[in-house]
């Protein structure tokens, strides 16, 4: 008789990686509050750079002498404190319980996103052309020759203009896994009441199309009743037998 090879030993450390590796797959997908939170802070961002100095340009003014003008990130570059106005909105509209709402949010954040990016990376390329506005309005002079060179803000706002258009992408991606808000619905909406107990519900079936008559109970069904002009014998049945007992 041949002796049975023994069987290997199984380690049970060999199925950890793989377990490991699923629950940070799990992990790794980020959650609607999470969402919300990062485009909402980053729309903040960058609103707050566009208060800053993009470009700084010298023009002469009425009399003639030369005047430096500090042009911000609004007046260089309007479309980015609108577009970041615009990615708050949507980002916000992204807690909506609704599973439709992040084909309207998500498109809306990416266009948001690459608009501010490419509107911020124009005035790097073309600082005299956005700083003309402001430098007409401060000086009084129109067509006058301007000197300008942007700063490293107009850059800097491009980070939180892709983070959005990033914010963007996950939420058309991951939005239709989100739960849906069904834990806030009252015990009310839940579980109708009763319309023999409560008037006001039997109007709300009547509302919703419902006959509030097809939930209340049937009456029980009673003896039933005799016949015109026969009576049944006192003490007796209606054959007329005795109900005594036969001795």
């Amino acid at each position: 008789m041949s002796t049975p090879t023994p069987a290997a030993p199984i380690d049970p450390q060999q199925d950890r990686p793989q377990q490991r590796t699923s629950g940070r797959r799990t992990g790794a997908r980020p959650g609607r509050a999470v969402t919300v939170l990062a485009g909402t802070v980053f729309s903040g961002l960058l609103i707050g750079a566009t208060r800053l100095t993009w470009a700084q340009a010298d023009a002469p003014d009425l009399t003639g002498s030369a005047q430096s003008v500090a042009v911000t990130g609004t007046d260089a570059a309007p479309a980015v404190l609108a577009l970041a106005i615009v990615a708050i909105a949507a980002s916000l509209a992204t807690s909506l319980a609704s599973s439709w709402v992040r084909f309207v949010t998500g498109p809306v954040l990416i266009v948001a996103g690459l608009g501010a990016a490419w509107s911020s990376f124009a005035v790097t390329l073309d600082p005299q052309g956005a700083a003309a506005g402001a430098v007409t309005e401060a000086t009084g002079v129109v067509g006058s020759q301007v000197d300008a060179a942007a700063t490293t803000w107009p850059l800097l706002a491009i980070l939180p203009a892709l983070v959005l258009c990033a914010i963007g992408v996950v939420v058309l991606l991951v939005g239709g896994r989100w739960p849906r808000g069904t834990r806030y619905r009252s015990a009310a909406v839940a579980a109708p009441s009763d319309p023999a107990e409560d008037p006001a519900a039997a109007w709300d079936a009547l509302t919703r199309g419902e006959d509030p008559s097809a939930s209340l109970p049937e009456p029980e069904a009673g003896p039933p009743a005799p016949e015109d002009g026969a009576q049944p014998p006192p003490g007796g049945s209606e054959d007329g037998s005795s109900g005594s007992p036969t001795r």
